[in-house]
């Protein structure tokens, strides 16, 4: 017996979803057929891919080494559909976007969608390691990520490297400096407003000022680059931002701290597996030429 694509995608629904009733619920099957096409699976493997603990389910050791290519496969055969469908591929589709820095994606998002006006676009803006969770879990095809190195087991682009900086408020007793360039010394005293903790920038920016021996004042962790922004204009406390995220403004200055750590690259990942499915590919195609010519292409 060969396992086959509606068994995979009954596996996949179960896997996301965490529950039969709803697999079946979105698949518009019966609970009997979601059990039985699993069922047959894992007879075929001779193994399980989930594990049931009453009504809680979860992912094998073998689910989770499967997931991701099942839902390539999946994500292969809906491409498949599409192309003998239409007369060009990428007429039609859905490509699902997670970015963490809107200055930096946007661009990206408007070059696909002029290239493929049939695709249609799903973006969400949230902070990096949240993203390639979601990336991970399959709930997006494609991460825009701020980190220093992107995690190994995904393929990605770099394209674009930018300073970590301070944004400080006007009549901050650190704007008297005549230098735009701080030490950590004169910083560590002064409160901050970052992002959460999940954000790449502040990964990047805590990291460094652990290996230079400073303890931070943070005083309030914003959900985004916006609130931050709006926090540091009425001069609550200093902001943590990428130089490519912040732009002229009466009400704040940005400087930098001496510190060669304090440099974070912006990336589009994805899957392995999922790289060379239509839509994915080419958001990636774009990525790559807009990147600068000097940063080339990572794949770990």
């Amino acid at each position: 017996m060969k396992t086959t694509i509606s068994q995979l995608r009954v596996f996949d629904a179960v896997a996301r979803t965490k529950s039969m009733s709803k697999a079946a619920e979105e698949l518009k099957i019966s609970q009997p057929s979601v059990s039985t096409q699993l069922r047959a699976i894992e007879n075929h493997a001779h193994a399980r891919l989930l594990a049931r603990d009453g009504h809680a389910i979860s992912l094998t050791r073998l689910g989770r080494i499967v997931l991701p290519k099942v839902r390539a496969l999946l994500a292969i055969a809906a491409d498949i559909d599409g192309v003998l469908s239409s007369e060009r591929s990428l007429e039609s589709g859905l490509l699902r976007l997670g970015y963490s820095t809107h200055q930096f994606a946007m661009p990206l998002i408007a070059g696909f969608m002029k290239a493929h006006p049939g695709v249609k676009v799903e973006a969400r803006s949230m902070a990096s390691l949240d993203v390639i969770a979601r990336l991970r879990g399959g709930l997006v095809d494609v991460a825009m990520v701020t980190a220093d190195i992107p995690p190994a087991d995904l393929y990605s682009i770099e394209v674009r490297r930018d300073d970590v900086v301070l944004m400080v408020p006007v009549g901050h007793p650190l704007t008297k400096i005549g230098d735009d360039l701080l030490s950590w010394s004169q910083v560590s005293p002064y409160p901050l407003i970052r992002r959460e903790e999940t954000s790449g920038t502040r990964v990047i920016f805590d990291a460094a000022a652990r290996q230079a021996g400073v303890t931070l004042k943070t005083i309030l962790d914003l959900g985004s680059w916006e609130s931050m922004r709006a926090g540091v204009i009425p001069g609550i406390a200093i902001g943590v931002a990428l130089m490519g995220e912040t732009e002229p403004n009466e009400s704040y200055r940005v400087m930098r701290i001496d510190d060669p750590a304090l440099v974070a690259g912006h990336h589009v990942a994805c899957l392995p597996e999922m790289s060379h499915v239509a839509a994915v590919e080419a958001f990636l195609a774009i990525a790559s030429t807009d990147r600068d010519a000097s940063v080339t292409e990572v794949n770990l």
